[in-house]
């Protein structure tokens, strides 16, 4: 049976059969047509800015510019019903940035969707590790 082990990063769970040997990943895309799509680094992105209350903390964080993240949380803002990300602008405090409550369910819908997909996949994962050549590094 896999072992699951927290959450990377990057928003992607490693399964492995041992918890010191090879291990696969299994990541989740949502492709929402002309919406784009939805994947961990975007989901990250909003856990980030929902931790930090910041979308430059966040980005930081995750080694990109404000812009860049500034515009993933704007293609975010316009592919739902409503924002998922809210922002306030400066003030004596500087501006600031919130979860909104949909965009709390959307992250939270995306984590249980990871979750189920990595305990159906686990087994074949394993299969597939287990099927691998020796890798470059350790010959």
């Amino acid at each position: 049976m896999a072992t699951t082990s927290p959450p990377l990063s990057r928003g992607v769970t490693r399964l492995s059969s041992s918890p010191g040997g090879p291990s696969g990943r299994l990541t989740i895309r949502v492709d929402l047509g002309a919406h784009g799509a939805l994947g961990p680094g975007k989901i990250r992105l909003m856990e980030l800015i929902g931790e930090t209350g910041s979308i430059s903390a966040a980005g930081r964080a995750m080694g990109m510019s404000y812009r860049r993240a500034w515009l993933l949380v704007d293609n975010l803002n316009h592919a739902f019903r409503g924002p998922l990300v809210s922002t306030q602008h400066g003030g004596t405090r500087g501006g600031g940035a919130a979860l909104t409550p949909l965009g709390q369910d959307i992250v939270a819908r995306y984590r249980l969707m990871e979750r189920q997909a990595h305990e159906a996949a686990a087994g074949q994962l394993d299969a597939l590790v287990a099927s691998l050549g020796v890798a470059a590094a350790d010959q």
